[in-house]
């Protein structure tokens, strides 16, 4: 975990003299803790971590955790008491002045807590540099990755043998999360998106009691975790029949999601690949209707920090994950979204979702 915290440290703007993670209750939880320390189990409610510039990673975690803290290469002193715990922190907080914080992952009552505990230190900002940090995977994660993504893509696959007209969103949706966990995914990465006939136009839909109909576009957004990295794929499949308007849109979709990921290599702004499916969209029928970003950096949360998007400054390096998911959505009728997740590499990127993606009638 040394390689992390340093990483950390050389994204920094401006010097700290230690830098502090802490969860909250579950699910209140800082994945960054766990970016650190390379934990894979625990909750680590109230369990501070300190990283030092020398790369030294220290958590101070209750007797509850002690055992997943050992599994870690960190430093681990244990405590039994909150008092306790805030002695462990001052004396590892000992010299320090400048304390740098995950503005995106502490509590308020977190840094009153550290601020009564050290008086007089001066809590910084280092999100950025967080952000930065874990946008850039090791090999470590890019293995538990893959095998998320693995899981998810064999799913995926099964899908067109467990549906069957009539059956309910929330039915498919749960049928979905369990063939993942049997696959060896711990949970999934968020909570499945089963949308059929209109529903699918609404992009992060919630499953309801609609059953599938003949006609129907049925939308399915899902991923699994594994050792607590995200996977996410979307698959839009047809129930019975497919229409022209549909059939159209899909095809639509499925050109300008080639096109982006034919984009992706170091070096390329990210705005540039969601140029590439927006505009290729924009120049047919469906102009405006890709209505979100064309996809989003992924690690140990669903959402990790970065976009591909008209609005956001990011330039993509090798060890970087995104999905790419284009979409059209016709509000009313129904939508159409496909989503794969791609790792950056040194000249080009990988494919790291590998269902078939071909339009499907079943």
């Amino acid at each position: 975990m040394k390689d992390r915290a340093l990483r950390i440290f050389s994204k920094l703007a401006e010097p700290v003299d230690a830098i502090l993670f802490v969860n909250e209750e579950d699910p209140m939880s800082d994945a960054s803790f766990f970016y650190a320390t390379g934990a894979t189990s625990g909750l680590f409610e109230h369990c501070p971590v300190v990283l030092y510039p020398d790369g030294r990673v220290r958590i101070i975690t209750s007797r509850l955790e002690e055992t997943s803290a050992r599994t870690t290469p960190a430093e681990v002193l244990p405590y039994s008491s909150p008092e306790e715990r805030d002695d462990l922190l001052r004396e590892s907080l000992k010299g320090v002045r400048r304390l740098g914080i995950n503005g995106h992952g502490i509590s308020y009552h977190w840094c009153r807590q550290v601020e009564s505990t050290v008086p007089g230190i001066e809590l910084v900002d280092v999100k950025k540099a967080v952000t930065e940090a874990r946008m850039i995977k090791d090999g470590k994660e890019i293995e538990a990755l893959r095998e998320a993504c693995r899981i998810a893509s064999r799913v995926a696959e099964e899908i067109p043998d467990l549906l069957r007209i009539g059956m309910p969103e929330y039915e498919a949706g749960a049928e979905i999360a369990y063939r993942m966990q049997r696959m060896g995914a711990s949970s999934v990465s968020f909570d499945t998106i089963a949308a059929f006939g209109p529903s699918s136009a609404e992009p992060h839909y919630e499953p309801g009691a609609r059953q599938l109909a003949v006609g129907d576009p049925a939308l399915f957004d899902f991923g699994c975790k594994f050792r607590r990295y995200c996977s996410d794929i979307t698959r839009t499949f047809f129930a019975g029949r497919v229409d022209e308007r549909f059939e159209r849109i899909y095809s639509v979709v499925l050109e300008s999601q080639r096109r982006a990921i034919a984009e992706v290599r170091p070096g390329v702004e990210g705005r540039a690949v969601d140029a590439a499916a927006r505009s290729y969209i924009d120049s047919t029928e469906f102009r405006g209707a890709l209505i979100h970003s064309t996809g989003h950096s992924l690690g140990l949360n669903v959402h990790d920090g970065g976009r591909l998007a008209a609005n956001v400054d990011i330039v993509l390096e090798e060890g970087m994950v995104f999905t790419v998911e284009p979409g059209v959505y016709v509000p009313g009728v129904g939508g159409v979204r496909i989503e794969d997740d791609v790792l950056v590499t040194r000249n080009g990127c990988e494919l790291l979702t590998s269902a078939n993606k071909e339009l499907r009638v079943i």
